[in-house]
């Protein structure tokens, strides 16, 4: 395994040294080897910690999380799908509210002081489309008409600006099984099959541009193998094996991974969302417990924070399916014995409720930034501030203690 790390080591200097000016005069000039170089920098500070993005798509339900028991408003807007107490654990000193016991373990981790539930987090002027919604909260941007803003995801920005490793963010989605697969992502597969496919192309004797491709190709190859190496004996602490899952095996891995991305679908509930909320619920909430014991279980747990969040929040009302169609505000759960545990935000109040939806008084990028400067120990202003963009990073409370 000590071969495998020095792989990671090598920065871009080193590879454009190995290469020769030829292959850093192509990677200049040509879009595809510029790529293939780039995967390869020196990672710089931070605290070593791991941040755990779980997306939950379609526009979850914060009034189904967090629940205002006692509010008439609440009660006489959901006739059919309020919650009674008997349902909940209650938030301590604030009585009123209670989180869904099919939550029981989101709930044990609050008790314990280890999360924190960021009321009515949004940005401004919603407009309820899944696909914008999603991009926003993707690229960390409310224009989503810069090319330059958009051309990356913020996190994949705080690796370029960071932490520039090819592990350095990992995505569930796009990585596949680590122990068949193993690239770090599709994009430079491609960028490794391209480049290999280049050398027919190339003139033979050796040159520095041929020598440089194969050694990068090789190196992304390693890349690929070590993950697969380092996966291939992980043993999780339960039977589950979805997302949560997943992202317990890849962080086993320990190769500077600092973002983990993962998603869950399914939280659009226009109808029967009771139903719904019955699986969806509690699924997430035990492969959760599954995934922090695995962190427990690699020695990890201290050092991870897990952050929920959803494109936006649902209707106060219901609608006659019953269920809730798309909203504004919701909440975003951040969870880890690093985490300053409450209820942080805007409180819920009568007023808020007697609206179509919860309104929106955090940016969710106050939240990400938090993350990223207490957590990772990053400043986050070269990932959300840029091409004009601005926004109010306000909480209201820290984050982390």
């Amino acid at each position: 395994m000590n071969g495998c790390k020095e792989w990671l080591r090598l920065n871009r200097r080193a590879f454009l040294k190995s290469g020769g000016a030829a292959v850093g005069a192509m990677a200049i000039g040509d879009a595809l080897f510029a790529r293939v170089a780039s995967t390869f920098a020196q990672s710089a500070g931070g605290t070593g910690n791991l941040l755990v993005l779980c997306e939950l798509a379609g526009g979850f339900d914060s009034l189904s999380f967090l629940v205002p028991h006692n509010n008439s408003a609440y009660l006489s807007k959901r006739p059919q799908l309020a919650m009674p107490a008997s349902e909940l654990t209650l938030i301590p000193g604030n009585t009123d509210y209670g989180i869904n016991n099919q939550f029981s373990y989101i709930a044990s981790e609050y008790l314990a002081g280890n999360v924190a539930v960021v009321q009515q987090v949004a940005y401004p002027d919603g407009n309820g489309s899944h696909f914008e919604s999603q991009e926003i909260f993707k690229f960390g941007v409310r224009d989503l008409s810069s090319p330059a803003a958009t051309s990356a995801s913020w996190y994949e920005r705080l690796r370029k600006t960071y932490f520039d490793e090819p592990f350095g963010v990992l995505d569930t989605q796009t990585i596949g099984n680590p122990t068949q697969y193993g690239y770090p992502d599709n994009t430079y597969r491609k960028a490794a099959q391209e480049a290999f496919g280049r050398l027919a192309a190339l003139k033979t004797g050796g040159s520095n541009a041929e020598k440089a491709v194969r050694e990068t190709y090789m190196r992304i190859n390693q890349l690929g193998a070590d993950l697969r190496a380092r996966t291939e004996g992980f043993t999780s602490t339960g039977d589950a094996r979805g997302e949560f899952y997943r992202a317990a095996q890849l962080a086993s891995a320990d190769l500077g991974t600092q973002i983990i991305k993962l998603r869950y679908g399914g939280f659009d509930t226009h109808a029967s969302q009771a139903n719904a909320n019955a699986t969806l619920f509690p699924r997430i909430d035990t492969e959760f417990q599954q995934f922090m014991a695995d962190m427990d279980a690699l020695g990890m747990r201290d050092r991870t924070t897990v952050v929920f969040y959803s494109e936006f929040g649902r209707r106060n009302g219901e609608n006659g399916s019953p269920g809730t169609d798309h909203g504004y505000g919701g909440h975003m759960i951040v969870v880890g014995n690093g985490v300053s545990g409450g209820l942080k935000g805007q409180a819920v109040s009568t007023a808020d409720l007697n609206e179509g939806s919860l309104p929106y008084y955090v940016d969710f990028r106050a939240v990400f930034a938090s993350c990223i400067r207490d957590w990772l120990g990053f400043n986050p202003d070269p990932v959300f501030k840029i091409e004009g963009e601005t926004f109010d990073e306000n909480l209201g409370s820290a984050l982390f203690s």
